[in-house]
């Protein structure tokens, strides 16, 4: 990707959208998609076909600016926001070993993951003519260690009663294919939850946790790791609970403590101290006898916070 023909610095992340995509600027009559910036950086990348309304439907932003943004996209002429300097035209090729795994006639979306050093993307990819839809999520050397970690949970198949996981299509590693790891899966549907704590919340937490492993002389239970409200989705009655890369050992309680921290630090800007103290008080209503090793939180805390999107 020419960076440079975008007229934007953009941070390099771990290079996969160099390494995946292919983007020229160009006018409207000979461009594929439309590139949606946030500051400098690019953000969204939305098939001319359908795409505007797909992304609308399905991307759940708690970001106040891109809430707004996406809620006004399907209003906005596509030539006010290029005046704007929010979004251009483009001419977007995939790279071919990504290429083969869009059915065809597939339209599809890009969605760009958080610009560190284990970036990745996500291809949202639909067709008008059917109604099964996929998510292609792609990484590199940077982020093999996470992708690696939710293929092989993916291939697990568990199967869980009070939530359920995505579907998994068809997935290949860096060792098998060549130049990424490719995961596909269904599309996981629903609305977006609301970023508080419920009671619903803590027993998929507790059922995802399962038995207690003791290690070294610590309690420790399984653990999504990233267990926040821009990881699940809500169809009735039903949650679906998805990105799993980040799945682990951790200490006891981890999932439901991390959801309240996480919410508190990235939706009202609190320190972390403040945010377990609310953490520890609110998950008192659910299990009066559960207590948290702040030490060993924080230090779990700490090697996933800094690769998260908010």
């Amino acid at each position: 990707m020419n960076a440079r023909s975008t007229k934007r610095t953009f941070p390099h992340g771990s290079g996969i959208l160099q390494e995946a995509i292919e983007v020229v600027p160009c006018v409207r009559n000979t461009a594929t998609h439309f590139i949606i910036f946030h500051g400098d950086r690019l953000k969204y990348i939305i098939s001319l076909n359908c795409g505007i309304r797909k992304l609308k439907a399905t991307v759940a932003a708690y970001n106040c600016k891109l809430k707004i943004l996406l809620s006004l996209l399907p209003f906005i002429p596509m030539q006010l926001l290029v005046q704007l300097g929010i979004g251009v035209y483009a001419k977007v090729k995939l790279h071919k070993d990504i290429q083969r795994y869009i059915p065809e006639h597939y339209q599809w979306n890009v969605l760009i993951g958080t610009y560190d050093a284990t970036q990745k993307i996500v291809l949202q990819c639909f067709s008008q003519h059917q109604s099964d839809n996929i998510y292609i999520k792609i990484g590199n050397a940077g982020s093999d260690e996470q992708m690696l970690r939710e293929i092989q949970f993916l291939r697990s198949k568990k199967q869980y009663n009070s939530f359920s996981i995505p579907k998994l299509i068809e997935s290949s590693l860096i060792h098998e294919s060549g130049c990424f790891n490719i995961l596909v899966t269904n599309e996981f549907k629903g609305t977006r939850i609301l970023p508080h704590f419920t009671e619903e919340l803590y027993r998929i937490s507790r059922e995802i946790a399962g038995k207690v492993t003791v290690i070294n002389g610590v309690p420790y239970e399984f653990s999504h790791g990233d267990f926040a409200p821009w990881n699940i989705r809500k169809t009735g009655f039903s949650y679906t609970v998805f990105d799993w890369e980040h799945c682990g050992m951790r200490p006891i309680g981890y999932d439901a403590i991390y959801f309240i921290i996480m919410t508190e630090i990235a939706l009202h800007h609190r320190k972390f101290d403040e945010a377990f103290e609310i953490a520890e008080k609110r998950l008192r209503i659910f299990n009066s006898e559960m207590k948290f090793d702040k030490h060993l939180i924080r230090q779990e805390f700490a090697k996933t916070a800094k690769s998260l999107q908010f």
